[in-house]
């Protein structure tokens, strides 16, 4: 029996409002039914999803090898936060009516969950080898470090060119003064930054472990997807999964680092399948058990030179002999600058990484990163309503055929 013939057999009458409400129709309609004596015709399965507009974009993220429903929710509410979409149950149920299901992975092997105390350890590694495009099909080939306290699961992500023991020092470097403390160990497997094979047996890098013995850590290798040893880590290592869904929807390296720092941000606010509560608040309680970063200068000093620089209204700071820029928002604050053995130039402002420059890919001694320097031209006059980033590759070409004068 329909629900006006039930109010009919009460003599009742119904309130239209409501049961229009109900079954997705105005109350003028209702009120038809019941004068005509038929009964509600349920419309809600023909209203429309909010999800439809972007249901192409959906199904072509979904055929990307590794992209997760969840990461391609999360990348809808990025890019389109007007839209006010619904949340990720909504979009499940929105997927399997329309019968769109993410490609397949391997199966991941099963193991049992282990915890550590708070402040014990700090698990991380390399998210190797990814390859991705950006909207103006340029093709950025880069690694992720990707570390994890192990009590709170609180991440760090860090986008890197190369995968170097610089780089690796300078990423843990980075992930403590953001953690604002060091743990008692430190967790990874042999990667090669840390360990060379001769003659069938592991050589440590003296460099690391002396780095490890100043800030007051044990660094200790386990074999390589190890999960009964590295485990948290691994899995934070699929939350970078989520970055495939921006393939083709980011801009140059700041859009694909700032892709990141986002899928950071919302590993650490997201409550945890094992604890139940977001990285970020069980973090509260493991930082007061971490050693505080003591003797910062002299581990800044073991990765590479550093100086404290005021940035100019050239964006330029000085290092190794040559001038690297910095982005726009630097210009008038102290930066940290970081000239690395290996020729890397890495600069910090209040102990995030704001830029990275590479001296073996750069000519003359003035170097701009092209973001950069398309950020210093625009709202020039002179350039009217030219593309920007075209006119600064030419400045930049010219600039680097004149070796900088």
């Amino acid at each position: 029996m329909g629900e006006l013939n039930m109010y009919r057999q009460l003599g009742i009458k119904p309130n239209f409002t409501r049961i229009g409400e109900k079954y997705g129709l105005h109350r003028q309609t209702v009120a038809k039914y019941w004068n005509q004596g038929e009964e509600v015709e349920d419309r809600r399965r023909d209203k429309a999803s909010a999800f439809d507009e972007f249901r192409d974009v959906i199904e072509r993220k979904a055929a990307l090898p590794g992209v997760t429903k969840k990461a391609i929710h999360e990348f809808l509410l990025d890019r389109h936060p007007e839209a006010g979409l619904p949340k990720y149950g909504s979009f499940t149920k929105y997927c399997r009516k329309h019968g769109i299901e993410c490609a397949s992975e391997a199966e991941p092997d099963a193991h049992p969950r282990f915890e550590t105390p708070p402040g014990r350890q700090l698990q991380f590694d390399w998210k190797e080898g990814l390859r991705m495009v950006d909207v103006n099909g340029e093709v950025f080939e880069f690694n992720v470090f990707s570390a994890v306290l192990a009590y709170s699961r609180a991440h760090r992500f860090i986008y890197s060119r190369t995968r170097t023991e610089d780089d690796l020092l300078a990423c843990l470097l980075a992930t403590f003064v953001r953690f604002g403390g060091i743990p008692d160990e430190a967790i990874t497997d042999n990667m090669g930054a840390l360990v060379t094979f001769a003659g069938g047996r592991r050589v440590k890098s003296e460099r690391a472990w002396r780095f490890a013995r100043e800030a007051s850590f044990e660094l200790k290798l386990c074999r390589a997807s190890t999960p009964q040893t590295k485990g948290k880590d691994e899995s934070s290592n699929r939350f970078v999964n989520r970055l495939l869904a921006y393939d083709r929807d980011f801009e140059g390296e700041r859009g694909l680092i700032d892709a990141i720092a986002r899928i950071e941000a919302r590993s650490n606010a997201e409550p945890n399948d094992t604890t139940g509560l977001p990285p970020a608040v069980l973090f509260m309680r493991e930082k007061e058990h971490l050693r505080p970063v003591g003797n910062l200068r002299l581990l800044q000093e073991m990765v590479g030179d550093v100086s404290v620089q005021t940035v100019p209204a050239t964006m330029l700071v000085r290092a190794a002999g040559r001038q690297w820029s910095v982005p726009r928002a630097c210009i008038g604050k102290k930066v940290s600058v970081l000239a690395m053995p290996s020729g890397q130039v890495r600069v910090t402002l209040d102990g995030e990484e704001v830029a990275v420059h590479d001296a073996s890919a750069a000519a003359g001694p003035i170097v701009y990163a092209e973001d950069h320097y398309v950020e210093a031209m625009s709202g020039k006059a002179w350039f009217g309503d030219s593309d920007i980033r075209e006119a600064a590759r030419a400045n930049l070409e010219l600039l680097d055929r004149l070796g900088g004068e």
